[in-house]
């Protein structure tokens, strides 16, 4: 048994969606794969379009998929409160749209039962995803 890190596959799947609604996407152009050594590349590629999403896998275990970034270009609906929009964020239910005021308030949400809990304060634990 290794216990060496896998390395991640990031796949770059650009929107054909030509209307400026995307809350309803289902048609996705394959525009690349990168290795965690060239995984902030997919999440820059992903930026330049106006709906993009980057995927990720172990290699050699592409069943394993799951969603890593969203980007829209006005960035999307808050999942937390369902009226402000943000950009995608990284939080423990993994990659979410969250508009600035509900990232404060989960962010100040999180911290608080962290030291209910007695555990040191761990800081912002939401931020918006940049790049692995």
């Amino acid at each position: 048994m290794t216990t060496a890190s896998p390395v991640w596959v990031h796949t770059v799947l650009i929107c054909e969606n030509t209307s400026t609604d995307h809350r309803d996407c289902t048609d996705w152009r394959f525009a690349g794969e990168h290795r965690d050594t060239d995984g902030k590349q997919a999440y820059a590629t992903a930026r330049e379009h106006p709906h993009a999403r980057v995927t990720r896998h172990p290699e050699h275990y592409p069943l394993h998929r799951s969603l890593a970034f969203e980007h829209r270009a006005d960035g999307g609906l808050c999942a937390a409160c369902g009226i402000g929009r943000g950009p995608c964020n990284d939080t423990p239910a993994g990659p979410l749209f969250l508009c600035a005021t509900c990232v404060n308030l989960l962010n100040n949400e999180l911290r608080r039962s962290f030291i209910h809990l007695g555990l040191p304060d761990p800081g912002p634990q939401i931020e918006a995803i940049t790049g692995p």
